[in-house]
């Protein structure tokens, strides 16, 4: 596959001199940070780009995508973009609302059933806001040995809706309050499914909505397909000896494992490059081919619950100031990776990066931020 593509080769007209002054200089603060933010030799692999208005306007990529038998991070190498994702999904999902597909009010019982706990309540929009109530799935007694660590964990055996299900229970006051929730957005997962009638038609229908970013498949994607895993980052989890464990092999798989990315996980569905990503949010928020105006702004209006619970989240994105911008995103972390990418709404520079080592003093968020930290410093 295709690498990212070098800052030469993308098209347009090139810059006026000044503008071109400003990008080297911008480019060199950028370089800055992220030599500094990997200065760990034993730190995680790492990708990472800037966008402006379509075009790449900087990226770099910095140690190893896979530790036995060595391998060094590529800008085609793939990473699960876990929580990132969430994002994605809830972008495809505000389309079908607006093509009168979905509604955002009406009970999912409308495309589900009434085999999902809460369902004639609970509406698209809780889980997209997060308010849906719904109890932690993955710690369930029901799911969690089919889960890593679970007696019945298997890295190679695909999921299903219906593996999970046990796992989900009546919500707690539907639409009260705000609560991060991975299991609403397994449940929207299953309501896209049920839509597009059935996980293979879910996975066509998305990839034929965000090539409306202009991505051909190679840089996002949701196929768990098994050439995939030639190009794949391995996760890795520090433990408290400060060794790292190889989320692949620790339990056995034979290719990706089967809870990185894919569905039945609508909570982290998504996996990619840092670029691919990084034109999502481009298209979505700079670019504004995704979603109409007025349902843009919906999507990143904090809902009324979580500016009660002290968040600036809305429609599974959130608004981050850094260094006096206001950026607007989402990250991720499961399996060993780590994911934050958002754009300056100002600018409309979008920063993407991803690597593969789960910790909190070496991750995506970090290294985020010390790239928004650069970028607001360069450009002041």
């Amino acid at each position: 596959m295709p690498p990212t593509p070098e800052i030469a080769e993308v098209p347009g007209a090139a810059p006026p001199a000044s503008a071109a002054a400003g990008q080297d200089s911008v480019r060199a603060a950028l370089d800055k940070a992220f030599a500094e933010a990997t200065a760990d030799p034993d730190g995680p692999g790492v990708q990472a780009v800037a966008i402006r208005g379509g075009r790449l306007i900087w990226s770099a990529n910095a140690r190893r995508a896979i530790n036995e038998p060595p391998a060094p991070v590529t800008g085609s190498t793939l990473f699960s973009l876990a929580s990132f994702g969430k994002s994605i999904l809830a972008t495809y999902a505000l389309h079908l609302a607006e093509k009168g597909v979905l509604a955002l009010d009406r009970p999912i019982s409308a495309h589900v059933g009434t085999e999902v706990p809460g369902s004639r309540v609970v509406t698209l929009r809780m889980p997209l806001t997060h308010t849906a109530g719904y109890p932690d799935l993955y710690t369930d007694p029901a799911t969690a040995p089919l889960l890593p660590g679970g007696a019945q964990y298997d890295p190679d055996r695909p999921y299903t809706f219906a593996m999970l299900a046990p796992g989900i229970h009546e919500p707690v006051n539907p639409g009260a309050r705000f609560e991060y929730s991975n299991t609403g957005f397994i449940i929207l997962a299953e309501v896209l499914t049920r839509v597009s009638r059935g996980e293979r038609a879910l996975e066509r229908d998305l990839r034929h909505f965000y090539q409306r970013t202009g991505e051909r498949g190679d840089q996002l994607t949701a196929v768990r397909s098994p050439s995939a895993y030639a190009r794949f980052a391995h996760g890795h989890i520090p433990g408290g000896d400060g060794t790292l464990t190889d989320y692949f092999t620790a339990f056995g798989a034979t290719g990706i494992p089967t809870d990185v990315y894919g569905l039945p996980f609508g909570d982290g569905m998504f996996a990619g490059t840092a670029y691919g990503a990084a034109r999502f949010l481009d298209a979505l928020f700079t670019g504004k081919r995704l979603l109409r105006p007025a349902t843009l702004t919906a999507m990143t209006t904090p809902s009324p619950q979580a500016v009660a619970a002290g968040f600036a989240y809305g429609m599974a994105t959130v608004r981050t100031e850094v260094a006096n911008r206001t950026w607007q995103g989402h990250g991720g972390a499961y399996g060993g990776f780590t994911s934050m990418g958002a754009t300056d709404l100002t600018r409309g520079v979008t920063l993407m990066v991803v690597d593969n080592r789960l910790s909190p003093d070496g991750n995506a968020m970090a290294t985020w931020g010390e790239l928004a930290r650069a970028y607001a410093a360069a450009t002041s």
